[in-house]
């Protein structure tokens, strides 16, 4: 595997490169591309937050001062194993999704397409502008998902934005809960 070329046709060429991509050939590929570009987003996070933001605010957590070399260095290897646990889980979140959509593909077509949308991590934690790359990000996993599934355009936008929205939903319900929780504690009948 070729990091560098996969990375450019992902990015510049998603729609060539998820119709051409094998939806099966094992995991190993593209979660190692996932892992790569998980780990070089967390030291280039790691590292901007240790010099450029522990520069500008002083003092990290705890008044310890900036983060040490070693904790960057700790960021960036946690990151690519965090992150291959959240693929596996959201791939299959996703599969699921579009399973009920009418979606074709499979769990494998599914991981895969998600690994190589992992690509955008390498813009996307640029200060100020990296939130631009974040919501390409969400639509490589639109486009992948439309064509690993063969499912509408639609189709595969409702499959990865529903998650999000449940998230809304419940983190709106238990608000509202804990507010009325607390109202009752706080003026009982």
């Amino acid at each position: 595997m070729d990091y560098i070329e996969t990375w450019k046709e992902v990015i510049q060429k998603p729609s060539d490169f998820y119709r051409k991509m094998p939806t099966t050939g094992g995991y190993a590929e593209p979660l190692t591309f996932a892992a790569i570009s998980y780990f070089i987003y967390g030291l280039l996070t790691a590292l901007f937050n240790r010099g450029m933001m522990g520069g500008m605010y002083g003092y990290g957590m705890m008044g310890t001062g900036r983060y040490g070399l070693s904790t960057s260095l700790m960021v960036a290897i946690m990151m690519p194993i965090m992150g291959i646990i959240s693929i596996i889980i959201g791939a299959a979140i996703l599969y699921i999704i579009y399973k009920v959509l009418g979606g074709k593909g499979s769990y494998e077509g599914t991981v895969r397409f998600v690994s190589y949308a992992t690509a955008v991590l390498l813009l996307s934690w640029i200060p100020f502008i990296g939130w631009i790359f974040g919501f390409y990000g969400i639509y490589l996993y639109i486009l992948g998902g439309m064509i690993v599934h063969d499912v509408s355009m639609v189709k595969s936008a409702m499959a990865v934005l529903l998650p999000t929205f449940l998230v809304i939903l419940l983190v709106i319900i238990m608000v509202v809960l804990a507010g009325s929780l607390a109202y009752t504690m706080i003026f009982p009948s």
